[in-house]
């Protein structure tokens, strides 16, 4: 089965009225997404928290782009922090916008200095990175709207 056709339920509707909506499909549906995220949010804050570590650490690779753009060596080390607290606020469902959508500033830094001091090549992994943090955050919003038409449709059973 397709997944474009695994998220369809005939008949559904978010914002209107739901008619005849198949259940199995919609389960089926939100179980795929869910793991999806997990997989996409697991492999995001894996990279970041081994990044951010590496800079907590002092590992030289990590702070030479501060020195060339030369910004204080302490700038290094908050980058590092605000990218293990990034990679764990990706962990708690709550938190998982905001984390997404500060890691991505951290990402467009990184970005600038890939390519304004090195070969543009170079800011394909930032890049990738940043692209998986817009896949996290616009998941999680699917999935917020799949489980608020799973209880509308759970209430309008229930009416009947």
């Amino acid at each position: 089965m397709r997944f474009s056709n695994l998220c369809v339920a005939k008949g559904s509707s978010i914002n209107g009225l739901v008619a005849e909506a198949d259940t199995q499909k919609l389960f089926l549906c939100a179980n795929t997404l869910n793991r999806a995220a997990a997989t996409v949010t697991l492999a995001m804050s894996i990279v970041f928290f081994i990044s951010g570590f590496a800079k907590l650490f002092g590992v030289p690779m990590f702070h030479v782009p501060f020195t060339l753009m030369n910004l204080p060596t302490g700038f290094g080390y908050f980058i590092g922090l605000m990218e293990v607290i990034g990679a764990l606020g990706l962990c708690l469902r709550d938190y998982r916008v905001l984390s997404a959508s500060g890691l991505l500033a951290i990402m467009m830094g990184a970005i600038y200095f890939h390519f304004n001091y090195e070969a543009a090549i170079n800011a394909l992994p930032a890049l990738s990175l940043s692209a998986g943090l817009f896949l996290v955050i616009k998941l999680d919003e699917i999935i917020e709207r799949l489980v608020q038409f799973q209880r509308q449709l759970a209430l309008s059973r229930s009416a009947f």
